[in-house]
This record gives C-alpha cells, sequence and structure tokens, in this order.
C-alpha cells in the first residue's frame, strides 16, 4: 500500500532531521530526549514491520510506542522536577490514559491522542502480550495462515505511525531549541496531512 512507502519516507527525513538536536544536558532532558529516541525506533519498526507484511510484530509495538511517547511528552511538558526525579529512581508511572489526559489538558492540543488511546487500549494488552486480538488477524480464507488485516487496518496503522514520529520530532525540536528546523517541520506536516488525512 502507498501509505507505507509514504511513512517510510517521511522517517528519513525525520531520522535526518532528529539527528541534528542536540538537547541541553539536564537530567530531564537527558531522560525525555532518550525515551523520544526509544519512540522514534518503534515508529520505524512498526514500518519496517509492516512492509515486510510482519503485522503481527507491528501492532505488537503499539502498545509501547504509546506509552513511550506519553511518557516522554508528559515529562517534558508537566512533570514537575520532583515528579521527574521519582521516574527516575523508581521507574513507576501514571497509567498512559492519565498521562495523554493531562498533556492535552496542559497544552490545550485537540484530543487526538486520547481519543485514540481510547480506541485502541481494550485490544493493547492482546496486542502485546500474544492475545486473540492479534492471533485472529493471521487467519486468511479457508483457514490458510497469512496476515489478514483490511487495508483500512494497515492505513489506520501507518497514521498513527506517522503522527507519532511526526510529534516525535516536534518535541525534539523544542527541546534542542532548534528553531531554524520549524519550517521542515511544518513542511512534513503538510506533507502528512496530505497523504494521511485529506486523501482518505
Amino acid at each position: 500500500m502507498e501509505c507505507i512507502f509514504k511513512v517510510r519516507e517521511q522517517l528519513e527525513k525525520i531520522w535526518a532531521l532528529s539527528e541534528s538536536c542536540s538537547v541541553s544536558g539536564t537530567r530531564r532532558n537527558r531522560l525525555v530526549s532518550s525515551m523520544l529516541f526509544v519512540s522514534l525506533n518503534h515508529c520505524d519498526a512498526i514500518q519496517l514491520l509492516s512492509q515486510k507484511k510482519n503485522y503481527s510484530s507491528s501492532y505488537a509495538l503499539l502498545r509501547p510506542l504509546f506509552e513511550t511517547t506519553f511518557r516522554a511528552i508528559w515529562l517534558h511538558r508537566c512533570a514537575t522536577d520532583e515528579q521527574v526525579a521519582k521516574c527516575i529512581e523508581t521507574d513507576k508511572w501514571k497509567s498512559a490514559w492519565d498521562l495523554v489526559q493531562e498533556i492535552e489538558s496542559h497544552t490545550g492540543n485537540p484530543p487526538i491522542f486520547s481519543k485514540m488511546w481510547d480506541e485502541l487500549r481494550h485490544f493493547m494488552h492482546s496486542f502485546t502480550h500474544g492475545g486473540i486480538q492479534n492471533a485472529a488477524r493471521q487467519i486468511g480464507d479457508k483457514n490458510y495462515i497469512t496476515p489478514n488485516l483490511s487495508n483500512e487496518e494497515v492505513f489506520q496503522l501507518m497514521q498513527k505511525v506517522g503522527l507519532f514520529s511526526w510529534t516525535i520530532l516536534g518535541e525534539l525540536i523544542d527541546l534542542a531549541e532548534k528553531e531554524e528546523l520549524v519550517p521542515m517541520y511544518e513542511e512534513l506536516g503538510l506533507s502528512l496531512q496530505a497523504w494521511a488525512i485529506n486523501k482518505y
């Protein structure tokens, strides 16, 4: 599907831009930027796996993508110094639902990510931990073992990767205070809108 290759094109540009982002070395910034890097790796892996039609592993990475990204953005945008220290010392976190609600409330952004999480959260555990939701998508006609996702499901998966990777880049640009990258970031956003939102 064309959308899989559109995401690859976007990711290649995002990797190049993200590698030019150097953040100040505070404990918070090091943690946030490294978590965003993990999230970007999840985006990359989901796209590559989908290109090979390995949708079972793609779906298994959705929950880590959501949770790691929400944690990173919450640390960057919302957390107090005490909360950052506690996360570093205990590796304990608020639920993804609480994090995304707090992020959207704090930033005033539209509730896009909370709607995505709300739609998928009942399936996330099953996707990641070998449950029925992932298994059911691997049986085709006449009971042949084969990936059995509709084009719409594949497109929605790529939409998520496109939106998350673009958002991750925005957070990295902000952390690095690289205002000169904002026009390229905005250009990527317009491209994402064209193939992921307006076209369909």
